[in-house]
């Protein structure tokens, strides 16, 4: 498993809003600036297949239009996209939006699907999607990989929940929020994350969706199985 991590910030830091790759080939959430973030890093955004989005708020999946109408212009027109249900009419209203004039005819051009499934396979990969807790934003997700007897979770925006521990305790690498110096009932703190590296000490946990002062702190902190990434690293498991 192969995973760049084009984005690690929150919406209002220097850093690419919370975004990964994976294999080249999937995308967990497609945030605002992600075509741009991908070029930059020599990666053509219409290699991607399959769009995993944890959750529709801008900062996850505000891209999606440009995404829509330059893969709608090339041979490989095929892409899924695994959401919450609402997710079909969120993508068409923000796309509609973008290209009033546009969107419509490219959207009917490209080959798309939609996956509201909370088990399903892409590629060699199991992937579940579990319900995670972020606030007033519901449903939000979180996704578990397995293969070969090892998992991977990424857990989108969420504060410290039930399935938050699961994955903590089932997967060897978790991507997970924390955002915020303190925990509160939208996101992931500092406090959260030395509670979980404790608890589940054979998962690394690799923080996400950091603002500054977060950052800076946890690197103080050195804590053995936490990794505080920098955007554009590769991760390869």
């Amino acid at each position: 498993m192969n995973i760049r991590i084009i984005g690690s910030g929150s919406m209002w830091t220097k850093n690419n809003s919370a975004c990964y790759l994976i294999d080249g080939k999937i995308m967990v959430d497609f945030p605002n600036g992600a075509c741009k973030y991908l070029y930059r890093l020599n990666i053509d955004p219409n290699s991607i297949n399959h769009i995993l989005l944890t959750h529709f708020h801008g900062d996850h999946y505000f891209d999606l239009p440009f995404y829509i109408l330059n893969k709608a212009k090339t041979e490989n027109k095929n892409v899924t996209l695994y959401c919450s249900k609402e997710g079909k009419t969120k993508i068409n209203k923000i796309g509609n939006l973008a290209f009033p004039n546009s969107f419509k005819k490219y959207y009917k051009l490209l080959h798309l699907k939609y996956n509201f499934k909370e088990n399903f396979k892409i590629d060699d990969y199991e992937i579940q999607k579990l319900l995670v807790d972020h606030g007033n934003m519901k449903p939000a997700y979180g996704y578990i990989f397995s293969k070969d007897n090892q998992s991977v979770g990424f857990t989108g925006d969420s504060s410290l929940c039930s399935n938050i521990e699961a994955m903590s305790k089932k997967c060897k690498y978790l991507f997970c929020d924390c955002t915020r110096l303190e925990g509160n009932s939208k996101h992931q703190g500092i406090d959260n994350l030395q509670y979980l590296s404790t608890k589940y000490p054979d998962c690394i946990f690799v923080v996400s969706h950091l603002e500054d002062e977060t950052r800076e702190k946890l690197k103080e902190l050195k804590i053995k199985n936490i990794l505080i990434p920098e955007d554009g690293q590769t991760i390869i498991l």
